[in-house]
């Protein structure tokens, strides 16, 4: 029996001709795994809307050259072969009065107008971590998601545990704060409007005065095969006359 993908991408004539190609049966419901043809935010939305189902990661190859090791024939016939490591990457739980949601990447809380700062106090398992802050807002992120906005604020990343960094803070010296995974952590706000998303999803939350959410660890994970195929920077031909890795 075939194995059953589903794709998630923009290019899918070419992604669904692949996967034919390497002897999957291409489906639009209940995947063995999904194909998440295209960047960073296609496996974010891919896990949003296909929770727990194993992704396989591949860069487009329209605008950019791939490496041979990571073209998508190679990727699929590496899974079919059992040949890509598999990785469990930890998630976080927003918490938010009855409502949870689940981000591979991260949670960000940001000033809904961008000509006023947002006040809020920040608790550590309920112990306040420093004083009430003043600023554009906080990012909450996974080891994964240490790679984004985390690491476009501190300029670090890290692999385990749950990273706070504070985006332009008045607050002097605020530096950014990791944490073990099982902590919890509570955000206040104490002066808004403020606006919570998670990962890329473009569904947002408005938080005002008293309002508060949580962060912790999610019980669930996401299964990704082949992550370095995603992380491969050297595949990337960007512009013939910018930049040329190869």
């Amino acid at each position: 029996m075939k194995p059953r993908m589903l794709i998630a991408g923009d290019d899918r004539t070419r992604a669904i001709a692949c996967a034919e190609a390497a002897g999957f049966e291409v489906v639009e419901r209940n995947p063995a795994v999904v194909l998440c043809h295209g960047g960073d935010g296609t496996l974010l939305r891919a896990e949003r809307m296909w929770p727990e189902i194993p992704k396989i990661p591949a860069r487009l190859g329209k605008g950019a050259q791939l490496c041979e090791q990571h073209s998508l024939d190679s990727i699929l016939d590496r899974y079919r072969r059992d040949e890509l490591e598999c990785s469990k990457l930890e998630m976080l739980q927003c918490s938010l009065g009855e409502s949870r949601f689940f981000a591979l990447n991260d949670v960000v809380l940001r000033n809904d107008n961008p000509a006023l700062a947002l006040r809020f106090r920040l608790f550590v398992d309920d112990v306040e971590l420093g004083s009430e802050t003043t600023g554009d807002g906080v990012v909450l992120a996974t080891p994964f998601g240490s790679t984004g906005y985390y690491h476009t604020l501190t300029r670090q990343r890290f692999e385990e545990g749950i990273g706070i960094a504070f985006n332009n803070c008045t607050r002097a010296a605020l530096p950014p704060v990791v944490l073990d995974s099982s902590r919890v952590v509570r955000v206040d706000v104490t002066r808004g409007p403020g606006v919570l998303t998670h990962d890329n999803d473009r569904r947002t939350v408005h938080l005002r005065q008293g309002h508060r959410f949580e962060i912790s660890r999610a019980e669930r994970v996401a299964t990704v095969h082949g992550l370095d195929a995603l992380a491969c920077q050297t595949c990337f031909r960007y512009d013939a006359e910018t930049f040329n890795p190869h």
